[in-house]
């Protein structure tokens, strides 16, 4: 059979009076986000999974998570699962956040150390910045590293943001603000690939800032009856949020100004009952990995949009 032949029997319709034909265009693929598989082990050795606290993903793909129950920072490759890296850091007992920065160098932060530590590619520590606020086993650190080499350090219970150099020398602190109706307890804090900051809250909104602390504006749902739970974290890819319903099954895809581009359903793989949100993460490939920390489950996802 010949490329037309093949072409008119696969999508086509033809014209018998005037011999023409006609190929109909493949509509187009709605969005969405196809499950891969799921990996991860619960216990406490290094590899395994306890109490996992963070989620981020590299840009090879990979995917790093802390422990709060073993201390341990995991890395695994992330389509199979496989464990490429476990460490345990003296002074490092409360691993609550992560991020890795363009060069896959990761940040850890420790709120009852009041540190952030570096580490290198291969794991080795490269250095600690000692944050200078107060230290409590109730605080939650966020860390995002710009391509400009910024480290930014969200303390929800200062209420501030602190940005150091990459030698480690604060440059600045600022406390995060978007006038009337801003957000008050702030939450999760991730960097778009411009570098502008997006800074998450309990309240179910997200707050856009400029890497110096200028308000940008305030993102929430634009469609109607539409919930966020931005404090358990949410992921940006191109020009879209990844954002967990407060019920802890449902995803919304959304615009950078909140309105929907599609929604979908996670428990076939996460679970019918109610749930705390899982964390997400969204490699610079597309592929989506949700963290379920009470089941110790890592998910993968490919994103189509």
């Amino acid at each position: 059979m010949g490329v037309l032949a093949a072409t008119c029997a696969l999508a086509s319709c033809t014209d018998r009076a005037s011999g023409v034909t006609t190929v109909k265009a493949a509509a187009p693929r709605p969005p969405s986000v196809d499950y891969v598989g799921s990996w991860g082990v619960k216990g406490t050795e290094p590899g395994q999974l306890q109490d996992p606290s963070a989620l981020a993903a590299d840009s090879m793909g990979d995917v790093f998570v802390t422990n709060l129950g073993n201390a341990f920072v995991n890395k695994f490759g992330g389509a199979t699962g496989r464990p490429l890296l476990s460490l345990q850091e003296d002074n490092l007992n409360r691993p609550d956040a992560i991020t890795v920065d363009e060069g896959g160098a990761f940040y850890v932060g420790d709120p009852v150390r009041d540190s952030v530590f570096v580490f290198l590619p291969n794991g080795d520590k490269f250095k600690e910045i000692h944050l200078k606020t107060k230290p409590s086993n109730e605080n939650q650190l966020s860390i995002a590293v710009g391509g400009d080499g910024l480290i930014h350090v969200l303390d929800s219970n200062a209420g501030k943001v602190m940005t150091f150099t990459p030698r480690a020398k604060m440059l600045q602190s600022w406390v995060p603000a978007a006038g009337p109706g801003a957000p008050a307890h702030f939450g999760p804090l991730v960097r778009a690939s411009d570098d502008t900051l997006y800074i998450g809250d309990s309240s179910g909104t997200i707050l856009k800032v400029s890497r110096e602390g200028v308000p940008l504006g305030v993102i929430k749902p634009l469609a109607a009856g539409v919930k966020w739970d931005t404090a358990a974290g949410f992921a940006l890819w191109g020009s879209h949020i990844f954002v967990m319903d407060p019920d802890g099954r449902m995803l919304h895809v959304v615009t950078l100004e909140g309105g929907s581009v599609f929604d979908q359903d996670l428990a076939p793989q996460l679970g019918q009952g109610r749930r705390s949100a899982p964390m997400l993460a969204v490699d610079p490939q597309g592929n989506l990995t949700v963290l379920d920390p009470l089941e110790c489950k890592v998910l993968r996802y490919k994103v189509h949009l």
